[in-house]
């Protein structure tokens, strides 16, 4: 069942199926725009804070160009048939985990003291905006008696700080003394050693040298000494190491500080030990190099010597000859195949002694010399018919010329090595070198405060989202309706002039508010005056009235008379005209809907008697301004009769009991066979009979009437409730077996999302007034 338009319904119903739509999004959106806007605004000024007050980093970076190594160390000429060792790609990856190696980071960060954290002791926010506002050099007076906080203005420079493994990584405390003395202090509070500034200090495994240190006596600060390896991890943090452009071969360094000129030494420190170190190691390997062609040399003199003497001998005693065509021709492919392999193998010497045998370096090498030793061999055969004379003065004169030719090379080969050792320059090499960073790369002050707007506007949002997906309250008429398939009468939305009649007494007794032109100020008081006026009511009498008996200019009084409209329409063909008001908890406005919609009745030419049934807390005799006295509890206990409990009231039509003295055991009375007996004896004298209850939860007052009523209706605030509470209420009157008619929504906020909707309401209120007048 939807909820039918009854003066201004603030929310719209859905049935079962629907579903959390776009509209009803932004909806809820602009129902809780204000609390959206705060959240934005709240985090936006952190981001602010944060963009103000983090400290400035500065980034400054170098440029390393990476190219080719040499694929022949050995200098021997390429032949055809042979192939060079040469990678496919740039080394640049491995350039990269090498700049990022302990190798070339740790001499930097000895270098320049980056593994010791020197922080004064500062209070939170207060103490950085304090050093934000301080001069470098003049430290700042202490606020608020902090004495032992930095305010500002300290330097502190830390030139050693040595101090045994169990101290490593541990935070240390520093305290500035008189006359530029310090005391260091450990983490349990026991002072290690004291110090002058500009004097070395041991004691006990540590060793401390301070260059500097202006600071008001008294001021502390946090000293960290970190291991190699937290140092390096630390560093890196700070460090980026990329390649600028896929595949160009070019390396950007970048290091972040927030000292500029310090960002700036060691970005270019990085690259110069990084280049030193990848020089030194092609010197070194020149020098690996020529030390093993060095060693080599001698017994490559010996073969020389050696084949030279056997093809002397040979030609002696042949009486020597010479060589045909054929012969020279094998002489000379014989010559080049040779060479070859002697290369190869001074190569696969060399390259054994780096790579291991299954590399692929060591295996491509083999690979050659195997196809170079079949040619050989073929190359054997097909001259293996020449006369044995010539053949072997062939291969003498081979082997003679091939040792010339190795020992001649490696001779050569030995002092270019000496020259590649003594100016070698590897094959990287430094393009850019940092410089001076003029403007901090971190925090980006626009680009943070726009995030963090751009942040809290997501966060807002989903903030409110969930707010309302996982709130157990109830807030609207279509949750009743689609959840506990109850009928919802109508909507009323919240009424500031009741609110008013709530408090009249603390509104009279506030300073200033006696004036005349008081009361016009609040045009909820301007309303209730006008209609105070219009009646011929005191100021008085205005807070003795529902809110319905003083006129039609609120839209609730609208709402309540739609909502009398269906009501009786559905409690016509009910057991009796008896109508409960109940609710599941206090606070949902029972006697509210209950006391106007007695009123509007009577204002049909009905007879109704309304009843407090709340015999604990019933407030409706304060309502119409009556006194407590005898009432309902009475009739109930036999003291006095029916007509000596009611009462007339100022509405024509609508008569009244009170609670009365509320008795010690409203339960017990209420579950006595006089209470039916009542009832029935005024459903006969009445059109219509009205009872206010106590909260169904609460006590079970409630219950015992509803049972003997021809009807009930909940009465449900928003958010007053949740779904289980009220789930829980009407599962308690069903047991009772009660007679449910349906659910009116009480005091139910305006939003914003229908402002459109109050409009044309206002309008057509203020349409009617107008034509009353």
């Amino acid at each position: 069942m939807n909820t039918p338009v009854l003066g201004i319904d603030p929310v719209p119903v859905r049935s079962r199926d629907d579903g959390f739509s776009a509209s009803d999004f932004w909806k809820l959106i602009v129902d809780n725009a204000w609390l959206v806007v705060s959240i934005i605004i709240g985090i936006t000024a952190l981001a602010t804070a944060y963009a103000y007050l983090a400290t400035p980093m500065f980034a400054s970076d170098a440029l390393i160009k990476v190219d080719y190594p040499n694929p022949n160390a050995l200098g021997v000429n390429n032949t055809q048939g042979q192939q060079q060792v040469v990678p496919s790609t740039l080394p640049t990856d491995a350039e990269i985990q090498i700049i990022q190696s302990r190798a070339v980071l740790l001499p930097v960060i000895k270098k320049y003291h980056q593994d010791v954290l020197v922080a004064p002791r500062e209070m939170p926010l207060a103490g950085r905006v304090s050093e934000l506002l301080a001069t470098p050099g003049q430290p700042s007076a202490p606020v608020l008696g902090f004495s032992s906080f930095a305010w500002g203005g300290e330097e502190v420079n830390v030139s050693q700080l040595d101090v045994p493994p169990r101290l490593e990584n541990r935070k240390l405390m520093l305290r500035v003394l008189p006359q530029g003395a310090y005391e260091l202090v450990d983490p349990d509070g026991n002072s290690i050693l004291h110090g002058t500034v500009g004097r070395a200090v041991n004691a006990d495994g540590i060793s401390v040298m301070i260059d500097k240190l202006v600071a008001r006596p008294g001021t502390e600060f946090n000293v960290t000494r970190f291991s190699e390896y937290q140092a390096v991890t630390r560093f890196a943090k700070n460090l980026k190491v990329m390649e600028s452009t896929k595949d160009s071969g070019v390396v950007q360094v970048l290091y972040e500080n927030e000292d500029p000129r310090l960002a700036q030494e060691i970005t270019n420190a990085i690259a110069q030990t990084y280049i030193a170190a990848h020089v030194d190691q092609h010197r070194e390997e020149a020098s690996v190099t020529r030390n093993f062609i060095l060693g080599e040399l001698p017994r490559l003199e010996r073969e020389l010597q050696r084949a030279e003497s056997e093809l002397t001998n040979y030609r002696r005693s042949s009486n020597s000859m010479q060589p045909g065509t054929e012969a020279t021709s094998y002489l000379q492919g014989s010559l080049d195949i040779e060479r070859q392999i002697a290369s190869l193998q001074m190569q696969r010497t060399q390259t054994a002694a780096r790579f291991a045998p299954n590399t692929r370096e060591v295996r491509t090498i083999d690979e050659q010399l195997a196809t170079l030793r079949a040619q050989k061999q073929a190359f054997d055969q097909r001259f293996g018919q020449l006369p044995g004379s010539e053949r072997k003065l062939m291969d003498l004169t081979r082997d003679s010329k091939v040792a010339e030719d190795i020992y001649v090379a490696m001779r050569q080969k030995a002092s270019e090595l000496a020259v590649t050792r003594a100016g070698t320059i590897g094959n990287v090499h430094l393009i850019d070198s940092a410089i001076y960073p003029t403007d901090p790369s971190k925090p980006k002050r626009p680009l943070v405060i726009a995030g963090g707007a751009a942040a809290g506007v997501v966060l807002s949002i989903l903030f409110v989202f969930f707010r309302d997906q996982l709130s157990r309250s109830v807030k609207s008429p279509h949750s009743v309706e689609s959840r506990l398939s109850l009928p919802v009468f109508g909507a009323v939305s919240f009424s500031p002039i009741q609110a008013r009649l709530d408090r009249p007494s603390k509104a009279s007794l506030l300073p200033g508010k006696s004036r005349p032109g008081a009361l016009t100020s609040d045009p909820s008081r301007r309303v209730l005056s006008d209609e105070r006026d219009a009646k011929g009511l005191s100021s008085d009498d205005v807070g003795h009235h529902p809110l319905s008996a003083l006129g039609d200019r609120d839209m609730a009084v609208e709402a309540l008379r739609a909502v009398h409209a269906s009501l009786m329409l559905d409690i016509g063909p009910a057991p009796n005209n008896v109508l409960a008001v109940v609710g599941a908890t206090p606070g949902t406005g029972k006697t509210f809907v209950a006391s106007n919609l007695a009123v509007l009745h009577a204002q049909t030419g009905k007879n109704v008697l309304l009843i407090d049934g709340d015999m604990r807390r019933g407030r409706i005799a304060s309502i119409f301004g009556q006194h407590g006295g005898n009432g309902f509890a009475e009739v109930l206990a036999s003291k006095i009769q029916i007509d000596q409990a009611i009462r007339q009231t100022d509405v024509p039509g609508l008569s009244l009991m009170t609670s009365g003295r509320f008795p010690a055991n409203p339960s017990k009375m209420l579950s006595t066979p006089r209470l039916p007996l009542i009832l029935d004896l005024l459903q006969q004298r009445y059109d219509l009979v009205i009872i206010d209850t106590p909260a169904v939860l609460a006590v079970s007052d409630a219950n015992l009437i509803a049972a003997n009523a021809g009807s009930s209706v909940v009465v449900v605030r928003p958010s007053a409730q949740s779904e289980g509470e009220l789930q829980e209420a009407i599962k308690r009157l069903d047991l009772t077996g009660a007679r449910i008619a349906g659910v009116i929504f009480n005091a139910v906020p305006k939003r914003r999302s229908e402002k459109r909707t109050y409009a044309y309401a206002s309008a057509y209120m203020s349409n009617v007034t107008t034509e009353e007048d």
